[in-house]
């Protein structure tokens, strides 16, 4: 008001003069948080009334105007694959998954779930990160970033891995193949895509060591087919011997499929017999539909995130950022099988996980099953003594093929032991839990290297 008082002090005594004076009620405003204030002002200073002050003229725009608006119609960009016309086709029912538009599920996701344990099925996994590690210390490079062993692998085979930290928390997980001698194809998590190859850049810059990365993930899409028949499929698809004996579990081969060349990895995130296929994307709506012709006879169906959830969940799989957080580790996080402190080659967050290996974590991730069917919402608190929150619901799903609900949770380090009883507290229920330190389903693995 200081100001304004000059203004008038001066001669400026309409409101319009004062503005020019002092450019009160000017700017993007236009007079909407300032005007009523400021005639009030210049009234005091003049001894006129407010009615007698006036307003000022607005300029336009007289409301605010969205940026989008005057660039052009509003636009929020997402990912697609290339086989994401064909699912829209099937009647996917399609959702934001990170920055990507994905297949929920095609109707049903129970029943695409207990179609991939009896007879194939087929999802969309072009959304994974991947990358290209090439070199002579292309070996040493991923030794340097993933707690486990990757320059030990041989060429044809394939290795899990989780990332961490410098804090040793995990960050990030996928498998690492072995192509050659010097190429590893490193696959990430669809969100952590951009952030993984970010990480690796930072690093090869830092360390100066002799290996080039390339991201692949836009160029190359891929497919997971899962089943008991995916078998039967993949023979009618391609010449490659497929048998358990030529291509094993954990086992990466170059083939055609239908024609497109492809990288196939023997692996499985739903804990059935799977080939996840990469192939460039150009050719992915080709080989979508070759899938769906050789597979019709074996009862194909394509399933969604949903009912992967569902599948990777009966496995207990860790989905990083929903049963991880910014505090897990891998010993924490029941993995404490991929930290090889003896490794001869310094590795990210070693020090850190040295010093939780020493030192047990208060809390632990855990599976847990409900018996009267009731499924927990993702979140729910863990209480014990009543009421005290002591961990939290990470993960939840009814599986139809085991007929009972699931879950995983963290849960104090003292509960994380088979059949011990856990209380969930989810808006007003009050649920009884038993812990489960095994995967729910096929425990031992058989069916994955069958």
């Amino acid at each position: 008001t200081k100001d304004i008082g000059l203004a008038a002090a001066e001669g400026y005594d309409s409101i319009e003069l004062s503005k020019r004076y002092t450019t009160v009620t000017m700017g993007p405003s236009q007079g909407r948080f300032s005007q009523l204030a400021s005639i009030r002002a210049l009234g005091a200073h003049t001894g006129l009334t407010v009615a007698e002050v006036g307003m000022t003229t607005a300029r336009p725009p007289w409301v605010s105007v969205p940026m989008g608006v005057l660039a052009g119609r509003p636009f929020e960009p997402a990912k697609r694959s290339a086989i994401h016309g064909r699912q829209r086709e099937q009647n996917a029912h399609v959702k934001w998954a990170g920055d990507w538009r994905r297949a929920y599920d095609y109707g049903d996701p129970e029943g695409e779930a207990l179609n991939v344990h009896e007879r194939v099925g087929v999802i969309d996994v072009s959304t994974l990160g991947k990358l290209l590690v090439r070199g002579p210390e292309a070996g040493a490079f991923l030794d340097r970033l993933y707690p486990n062993r990757i320059a030990d692998l041989k060429p044809g085979r394939i290795r899990y891995g989780v990332l961490t930290s410098d804090a040793g928390r995990i960050t990030d997980d996928g498998t690492i193949c072995r192509i050659d001698d010097d190429s590893f194809y490193v696959t990430t998590t669809s969100s952590g895509a951009a952030g993984v190859e970010q990480w690796f850049s930072w690093w090869l810059a830092d360390w100066r060591m002799q290996a080039h990365l390339t991201d692949l993930t836009q160029g190359v899409g891929a497919v997971n087919l899962a089943g008991p028949r995916a078998r039967d499929v993949m023979a009618k698809l391609t010449g490659l011997d497929c048998s358990n004996e030529a291509f094993a579990y954990l086992a990466a081969r170059r083939a055609p499929i239908a024609g497109v060349p492809c990288l196939i990895l023997r692996i499985g995130f739903t804990g059935e017999l799977g080939y996840e296929i990469h192939f460039p994307s150009a050719q992915g709506q080709d080989l979508w539909d070759a899938i769906f012709d050789a597979g019709r006879e074996f009862g194909v169906r394509p399933f969604g995130l949903e009912p992967q959830r569902i599948l990777r969940l009966q496995k207990m799989h860790v989905l990083i950022g929903q049963d991880t957080d910014s505090e897990s580790t891998p010993f924490s996080a029941a993995m404490p099988w991929i930290v090889k402190l003896d490794k001869e080659e310094d590795f990210i967050g070693r020090w850190a996980l040295a010093r939780a290996s020493e030192q047990p974590a208060d809390f632990a991730l855990v599976g847990f099953t409900i018996p009267n069917g009731e499924v927990p919402t993702e979140g729910a608190a863990i209480v014990v003594d009543g009421d005290t929150v002591a961990g939290q619901v990470t993960s939840s799903r009814y599986s139809r093929q085991l007929g009972r609900v699931i879950g995983m949770a963290w849960v104090p380090t003292e509960l994380a032991a088979d059949g011990a009883s856990i209380q969930i507290a989810d808006n007003g229920r009050r649920l009884q839990g038993a812990v489960q330190t095994s995967p729910f389903f096929d425990p031992e693995g058989k069916v994955l290297r069958s």
